[in-house]
């Protein structure tokens, strides 16, 4: 529980420079032009709040009447006037390719229950597909999502974070649309008696054109689709474990027209909330055939936690 809270939205220079070299016609995501995010943590039911900066407490409680559904807990300021929906630019407070957010001081914690986090974003392969644009929880080596409150604690907990990613997509080939196919979290903790805890996520994605050499907007922003998850619990003891399918949302992104120059922005949430609990969430998998693989990391990862 004395990991340091690292948050960052990251893109890897050298990966990208490789991906930039062997990019073909049909590749179309060019690089990440920039990305906003914000941090919320709630405790003793509201009474005890926190957030990263510039957006500071308090704000009103959100309650407990779970579940509350992937579209965010009700109440969380905003991470910009009109969010979800997208604007261009975006006015960066975690700037790429480096990591930043809140300080390494500590998660966010009342003294008793932690919360932590790190989310981050990028692209891969050729960048031919919208679904190439992804924002992930969790990585290999760090921080994951984790929402602690021990039997000690009094009334709900949660955190949330709401991030926004543009991404510059050039004039060659074609941003083309397509099945995602199951893209899980893994969500595993444990329950006190009778404790109840919820998973949401919702990443949106939208195309905005944009005047040629520039990042003017020469049109209206339009829905390409979204990813949604949702994992409720309740009245239940003991640990568990179980992978999170996006089963709200679409499953299918659309594409932008061939020749399209403009801005493909990823925007959204995710948030675990609790009472009382000990949940995580680990990293988004693309490959189905990993499931099994990170159900028994998931509950290797849980044993070790409980044990100390």
């Amino acid at each position: 529980m004395n990991t340091g809270f690292r948050f960052g939205i990251f893109t890897i220079a050298s990966l990208v420079a490789l991906i930039a070299g062997a990019r073909t016609s049909q590749g179309q995501i060019t690089n990440v032009i920039s990305s906003d995010v914000e941090g919320f943590f709630g405790s003793s039911s509201d009474a005890y709040q926190q957030s990263e900066g510039p957006i500071t407490p308090p704000w009103a409680a959100v309650g407990f009447s779970l579940p509350h559904g992937p579209t965010a807990l009700p109440s969380i300021p905003p991470l910009y006037a009109g969010y979800p929906n997208p604007v261009s630019p975006i006015t960066a407070n975690i700037p790429f390719p480096s990591p930043a957010g809140r300080a390494p001081s500590g998660p966010f914690t009342d003294g008793t229950t932690y919360a932590d986090y790190h989310i981050y974003g990028g692209y891969y392969g050729a960048g031919a597909y919208t679904r190439n644009a992804y924002a992930r929880l969790g990585n290999s080596t760090s921080t994951l999502m984790f929402l602690s409150q021990p039997s000690t604690a009094v009334g709900y907990a949660y955190e949330e974070e709401q991030f926004a990613i543009e991404y510059s997509v050039g004039p060659s080939g074609l941003l083309a649309g397509a099945t995602l196919g199951n893209r899980p979290y893994l969500v595993y903790g444990n329950f006190l008696p009778g404790g109840s805890a919820e998973f949401g996520a919702e990443v949106n994605y939208w195309w905005q054109p944009t005047i040629p050499g520039t990042i003017i907007p020469s049109g209206p922003a339009t829905s390409l689709g979204s990813l949604q998850y949702d994992y409720y619990l309740s009245s239940v003891t003991g640990s568990f474990v179980t992978t999170v399918p996006d089963t709200y949302g679409s499953n299918f992104l659309a594409g932008v027209p061939a020749g399209s120059i403009g801005i493909l922005e990823l925007t959204g949430d995710m948030y675990l909330q609790g009472d009382p609990v000990n949940i995580s969430v680990e990293a988004l998998v693309p490959e189905p055939a990993s499931l099994s693989l990170l159900a028994l990391c998931g509950l290797g990862l849980l044993a070790r936690r409980w044990k100390r």
